[in-house]
């Protein structure tokens, strides 16, 4: 059912969680929409007042918050074992969620929220704001028209940088993974928008003996989806010397040309070799460079990881989540999603435990 905004009805947005170090990028991104109230925020987390107090919300109970009227919309933040309990209770007291990815620990919490959703009907978005860069829309766009011929071969590349590898955050307790589960998750979505789910998996996902941080999980992955048609792999690096997100990058090679992007800053490389109807050469694009850094500072609500500096993903990914819900639209980004990229996950880290042996998925 879809929610119309006007002068006299407030499009009311609320917070569960906010010990995630997304949570002020997200607060920020719908404080910025016209005829948006933003109505609270709940954590059990000492963290909770000075959030509050930096975004100008007040604290209030989760019971409040759920039993409100006047929210519509809940942003469901908190660590990652409470994911999939908060946004249900979310769904189930009628709300519309935008909630971080992954979304949960495992494939058993993403599961609860494709069941919860189907139940309630409701509205349910995850966080996988990469996916909004004009670069991957463009990969995308390249890929379904069939301009560069098969494709038969894809290569992608993700990182994690600043040593967060070594935080708590990256290694909570029962999660898949750390830093190739929380960050990299985002190269899956990618996988999975261009070109759905693999028929199988194989995978190293590595801890190297004394390289490392001891308490730190895996150091790089690199992993291999296999379909009936082409092949992906995927490498990631924990420990990536470059600031941000410059390293990630997506190429997909065709029969007919290849094509490139980065999701940040954006851009885009893509080659035609003159035989299907496009000029023969290279087409270069940047949307800009950095003239706003993606993470910028430790806060004192955000004092382990540095809290988001760049709105430009979450402003898109907060106006796609706004129009879904006031036009009635399907969700850019389903429960169904995030199921899968957990199974995905799930079955390259069985993958590694075998040695790299082959998982199949369907």
């Amino acid at each position: 059912m879809a929610i119309k905004i006007d002068n006299q009805t407030k499009l009311g947005v609320a917070c569960l969680g906010i010990t995630h170090p997304h949570t002020s990028g997200r607060v920020k991104a719908f404080q910025r929409i016209p005829g948006v109230a933003f109505l609270g925020a709940y954590d059990d987390s000492p963290l909770l007042e000075p959030f509050a107090d930096a975004l100008g919300l007040q604290a209030r109970s989760k019971d409040d918050i759920l039993s409100d009227p006047d929210v519509h919309i809940v942003l469901v933040h908190p660590k990652s074992y409470l994911m999939a309990d908060w946004a249900i209770e979310a769904l189930e007291a009628g709300k519309a969620v935008l909630c971080e990815k992954p979304a949960g620990r495992h494939s058993t919490d993403t599961l609860r929220i494709v069941e919860a959703v189907e139940r309630t009907g409701n509205l349910f978005q995850v966080g996988y704001c990469w996916r909004f860069s004009p670069a991957v829309e463009k990969m995308q766009q390249v890929l379904q028209s069939g301009e560069i011929g098969k494709v038969l071969q894809v290569r992608a590349h993700a990182g994690c940088s600043h040593d967060e590898a070594d935080t708590n955050h990256m290694k909570q307790p029962g999660d898949l993974g750390g830093a190739f589960y929380v960050i990299g998750c985002h190269t899956i979505d990618r996988i999975l928008l261009h070109f759905g789910m693999p028929n199988s998996v194989n995978a190293r996902i590595t801890k190297f003996a004394g390289q490392m941080s001891d308490s730190a999980r895996e150091d790089a992955a690199t992993a291999m989806l296999n379909y009936d048609d082409k092949v992906v792999t995927i490498d990631f690096m924990s420990w990536d010397p470059l600031p941000w997100t410059e390293s990630w990058d997506m190429t997909a090679y065709g029969t007919h040309g290849v094509m490139h992007s980065t999701p940040m800053p954006a851009s885009y490389k893509l080659y035609h070799d003159g035989k299907v109807g496009h000029s023969q050469g290279w087409t270069h694009w940047n949307e800009t460079s950095f003239p706003e850094v993606w993470a910028v500072r430790k806060t004192v609500y955000s004092p382990e990881i540095a809290e988001i500096g760049n709105p430009v993903y979450f402003d898109r990914e907060a106006a796609v989540f706004v129009k879904s819900l006031t036009e009635g639209l399907p969700s850019q980004v389903p429960a169904t999603q995030a199921h899968n990229i957990n199974l995905i996950l799930e079955a390259l880290f069985k993958s590694s435990e075998l040695l790299g042996q082959e998982v199949t998925l369907v």
